[in-house]
């Protein structure tokens, strides 16, 4: 076998780890919707179901990149390396950006009261 002959096996390989990313990724998250989309209190149509492929869409969504970076990497593949590695790129700096700065949850928290109350009337009033 000749170093072209690798490459040729190593580009179908990773082209079809892309259309499984690309096609399998939406497609996961969109029946995820459907199986667990409720409205007003009422049941989703399967619960688990639908966890199940929100767990497999955020493993496609993240790990398929990754697992293609380290084939085109073994392969000694530029092209693949480059793809994968601008799309592994891409994902760790929306990940950085996305994740919350103060170390906790994403979700505003009220700031506790201040109180602007004269000290002669500062009793029973939320932060004072």
């Amino acid at each position: 076998m000749t170093s072209d002959d690798t490459a040729r096996r190593g580009s179908t390989a990773l082209g079809v780890l892309g259309v499984i990313w690309f096609i399998g990724t939406p497609l996961s998250a969109y029946l995820a919707f459907v199986f667990g989309f409720a409205l007003a209190g009422a049941e989703a149509k399967n619960a688990q179901l639908a966890e199940v492929l929100a767990i497999t869409a955020l493993g496609l969504g993240l790990g398929t990149p990754v697992v293609g970076l380290f084939i085109a990497l073994a392969l000694n593949n530029k092209g693949g390396m480059w793809a994968y590695g601008v799309i592994v790129a891409a994902i760790g700096t929306l990940i950085i950006v996305i994740a919350p700065k103060d170390g906790g949850s994403p979700i505003y928290r009220e700031d506790l009261p201040v109180c602007t109350a004269p000290p002669d009337k500062e009793a029973g009033i939320p932060g004072c």
